[in-house]
């Protein structure tokens, strides 16, 4: 069995008095220990699906289910937003033990699970600094330390990456793929870059336009090869993808 299943899924938001479609049939599957890549358009309810998965928004039709359970029933999911999800005024130690606290652990435990998180993620050294004072890179790994923290057995991630320059994101791509190595966790994330979708993404879900559905999806033979970016059949499967975004669907892988 599949360790994430949606079956039928449909959300509507109200706004008005009248209900505006955002998702509508999707259908998606996930083995566990594996990485989903989720590519659409602007506003097709990517986003939406994501916190969906979180258990955030339980407002919902279809069926939804995390190892069998319902995403509010397993506390399994850890989401990461596009602008990592900071607080500005705690420092990277406070930032990322911030969850123990939350659930209650001591002071003891939470200092040990703390250190050894960003002794792990090659953080300890900027324990003491706030987030404006690091790169776009060190607070994305801070944010994901403050999620792993929390043993999670699905990790969501809304653009990890998007704001980060074009060699830090592959650096980033690298350490995300390290880690789910190290770590075998089930990751789904939503990117609007092909190329990265590619490379990480053992499987990949192309959604239409609003209201969003999986119009395709495709396993991906090359997800996971640090030679792969520079492969032929790597940019014939870019350009494919990127050509069924465009509607020209018989030329989607």
């Amino acid at each position: 069995m599949d360790y994430l299943s949606i079956s039928s899924l449909q959300v509507d938001y109200n706004h008005q008095k009248k209900t505006n479609p955002a998702l509508r049939n999707v259908n998606l599957s996930l083995p566990r220990g594996s990485i989903g890549a989720i590519i659409g358009p602007s506003g097709c309810g990517k986003s939406t699906l994501l916190s969906v998965l979180a258990g955030l928004n339980q407002d919902y039709k279809g069926q939804v289910l995390l190892n069998g359970k319902l995403p509010k029933e397993t506390g399994e999911a850890a989401l990461i937003l596009q602008e990592y999800g900071l607080l500005p005024w705690k420092t990277v130690w406070d930032n990322v033990k911030l969850g123990l606290q939350i659930k209650g652990l001591s002071k003891t435990e939470t200092a040990d699970k703390v250190e050894q998180i960003l002794n792990k993620l090659g953080l300890f050294s900027l324990r003491k600094r706030f987030p404006t004072q690091l790169s776009g890179g060190q607070r994305q790994r801070v944010a994901i330390a403050r999620s792993l923290i929390l043993q999670p057995e699905l990790l969501l991630m809304d653009e990890p990456f998007s704001s980060l320059d074009a060699l830090t994101r592959e650096e980033m791509q690298d350490f995300l793929l390290q880690l789910w190595k190290e770590t075998n966790l089930t990751i789904l994330f939503i990117t609007h870059n092909i190329e990265e979708a590619v490379f990480l993404g053992q499987k990949i879900f192309v959604m239409s336009e609003c209201p969003g559905t999986i119009i395709r999806e495709y396993v991906n033979p090359l997800a996971g090869e640090y030679s792969a970016r520079g492969q032929l059949e790597f940019l014939e499967i870019s350009n494919s993808l990127r050509s069924c975004l465009r509607g020209r669907e018989k030329t989607c892988v």
